[in-house]
Parts: structure tokens; C-alpha cells; sequence
């Protein structure tokens, strides 16, 4: 069990780096205002939208921007908590795990139903999307299977540190 442990974090990190990076580069340009992030990441960000036809990336409708919104307030912030918690072998990272996969699905699940719903999607775009589907489906699992005793819920004190009733 502790290989496919490790699989799942390593899994989840590598999506948590993915999205710590992206989040704030690439998405956020659908949501601040032009001119705040520099040339070559509008640049980066313009070739992506061309080379995978990331419709909703180029137009971002209302729902995308909202999710957009929500990933730059609440999903990047557990990303980045999330890898460091795998890094350092915090035991809360199995509750940030679960929440940023849970978060993750949700969003996901909006997005799939559009590029599927719409005819739009290209095999190239859904290569894009459908990983961070996955993702959060291993996320999920790993912050409700957690093998390790460490990362067991309740008190953050350890066994010789809590009192003792009589």
C-alpha cells in the first residue's frame, strides 16, 4: 500500500505545482485587467489559446470567470499548502488534499460539461482539462484514504502529549 501512497502523492503534487504555477500566470489574465501581467506570459498565454483552441481561455464566458475567480482565491492557496504539506509530510495535508481535489472535481465537472455539451472540444483541448479531472479524483482518495498513521484526523498532539483522564 505504501507504493500506491507514494503514487498519490506524487500525483498530487506534481498537479499542485501545475496549478500554483498556472493559477496566477495564465488564468488570472482572464480576470485582471490587461497590462498586469508582462509580455511573454500574454505571449505564452496567446500561443496556448491558439496551439490547444482553448476557446474558453480566448473568451472566457461568465462561468469560466468565475471558476477562474475561485481557483486564484481558494484553489491556489490549497495547491500551494497542499505541496508543502506532501513536502514537509504534514498530517494536515490529507484534509487540504481532500478539499483541493473536492474543489477541483466541482470546477471540472462545469468545464467538461461545457466542452462536451458545446461540440467545441477538440482531443487536444480535452487532453488538457480531463488530467485535472483525474487529478482531483486521486485527491480526493488520498485525502480520504490516508494510509499513514501520521496523517490521521483529530488532535495535532501526540499521544504522550494530551492529558489523561482518570
Amino acid at each position: 500500500m505504501g507504493v500506491v501512497s507514494a503514487a498519490a502523492d506524487l500525483a498530487v503534487a506534481v498537479f499542485s505545482l501545475a496549478i500554483a504555477v498556472a493559477a496566477p500566470l495564465m488564468d488570472a489574465q482572464s480576470v485582471l485587467p490587461p497590462g498586469l501581467h508582462p509580455a511573454p506570459l500574454v505571449e505564452l498565454k496567446r500561443w496556448y489559446v491558439a496551439e490547444f483552441g482553448d476557446y474558453l481561455m480566448a473568451r472566457p464566458p461568465g462561468f469560466f470567470r468565475g471558476i477562474i475567480c475561485l481557483e486564484l482565491a481558494f484553489q491556489w492557496p490549497l495547491a500551494v499548502a497542499t505541496l508543502y504539506g506532501i513536502l514537509t509530510r504534514r498530517r494536515w495535508v490529507a484534509t487540504t488534499s481532500l478539499m483541493a481535489g473536492v474543489s477541483t472535481l466541482t470546477s471540472m465537472s462545469a468545464v467538461l460539461g461545457e466542452l462536451l455539451g458545446s461540440g467545441k472540444a477538440t482531443p487536444k483541448l480535452l487532453q488538457v482539462y480531463v488530467p485535472f479531472a483525474a487529478f482531483a479524483v486521486i485527491a480526493i482518495l488520498r485525502g480520504l484514504c490516508s494510509c499513514s498513521p501520521r496523517a490521521t484526523a483529530g488532535s495535532s498532539l501526540g499521544p504522550s502529549s494530551r492529558k489523561k483522564r482518570a
